[in-house]
């Protein structure tokens, strides 16, 4: 099995690959209940060598064999039990010892966010049976690990490989994962009042595109930022933003928000440049062009006109690895 991951004091640095927690089964590793292996050869070619792996097996981490019974979730949905399928032993506790303790650790490794498998009573991010007495389904509720996991990282995105091979999905992830990683980042070692309402102005035309509801209100929020204590402020403008960012932007939402800058942007453009940027935005909206080739537009002009404004909005501003990893759909 591959080594579990350990502290990196210094993973939140700029220039750094993403470090992503992943199902160690996700990576070939024999270690599921039957001992085959179940990689994801999609999964782990979209992402190549662009991240860094922290891979985790809770059934084996926390003693089980390999192979060893099958088991699944069982009785009450909102908090389902561990048991094994054949004897209906009870690993609930076996389970739990275990996560509490890992999760420590891994609050220790400055993950970017989580990968994990889908449908596993450990590790599925929801959708996952739940059955009753008698066998029958009696609900779906997400993994002991995964609803760990969600409730401790909050800001942490955590997807499974079967939504990542939806196009729509796997941009949002990789733009939750550095939108999130950029926030966390600009609230420590220790953030500032300044800082959080920094951030916000630096990334409002790329927020716009996931909820304008939700938008709205972060920006009440930020405009009473002085009223609040900065625990407080700090906390739920990042429950606001976890929320906004799982919202897909459509590529009508991409395209009305590039149209917004446009309309900032057109003044210093000649009519020429103005009608290759505004055919390039109906691309996109159209599903004919992805979302980099006008933001990539906008943004030469944007330079090369020198409209800072512009320049600092987090979606002309991108990391070249950003880029690079939501260019792959």
């Amino acid at each position: 099995m591959m080594a579990r991951a350990g502290t990196r004091k210094d993973a939140h640095e700029p220039g750094l690959k993403p470090r992503l927690g992943v199902s160690t089964c996700l990576l070939g590793e024999n270690v599921r209940y039957d001992g085959t292996e179940k990689s994801d050869p999609l999964l782990l070619k979209a992402f190549g060598d662009d991240v860094e792996w922290a891979p985790i097996c809770p059934e084996v981490e926390c003693g089980m064999t390999v192979p060893r019974d099958p088991m699944h979730l069982a009785d009450d949905p909102d908090s389902p039990r561990l048991v094994t399928t054949a004897t209906g032993e009870d690993q609930t506790g076996r389970m739990q010892t275990w996560i509490r303790s890992r999760l420590d650790e891994l609050a220790g490794c400055n993950l970017w966010g989580f990968v994990l498998k889908s449908r596993s009573p450990s590790c599925g991010t929801g959708a996952v049976p739940v059955l009753d007495a008698t066998g029958e389904q009696a609900g779906e509720a997400a993994g002991l690990f995964a609803a760990a996991v969600a409730k401790r990282f909050p800001l942490l995105p955590v997807a499974d490989e079967r939504s990542l091979r939806d196009d729509s999905m796997w941009d949002n992830f990789i733009e939750r994962l550095f939108c999130l990683k950029r926030y966390r980042d600009s609230m420590r070692p220790k953030g500032s009042r300044d800082s959080l309402v920094a951030f916000h102005a630096a990334h409002e035309l790329q927020l716009m595109a996931h909820d304008q509801d939700v938008l709205s209100k972060m920006e009440e929020l930020v405009a009473r930022s002085k009223k609040l204590p900065l625990d407080e402020l700090s906390a739920r403008y990042g429950e606001l933003l976890t929320t906004t960012m799982e919202f897909v932007a459509t590529p009508a939402r991409n395209a009305d928000v590039l149209l917004h800058a446009l309309g900032l942007l057109e003044r210093y453009m000649n009519p020429g440049e103005r009608q290759d940027a505004l055919e390039a935005i109906e691309e996109h909206r159209g599903g004919r062009a992805s979302l980099i080739v006008p933001t990539k537009l906008l943004g030469r002009h944007i330079r090369k006109y020198h409209v800072e404004h512009l320049a600092t909005q987090s979606c002309f501003a991108a990391h070249p690895l950003e880029l690079k990893l939501r260019s792959h759909v």
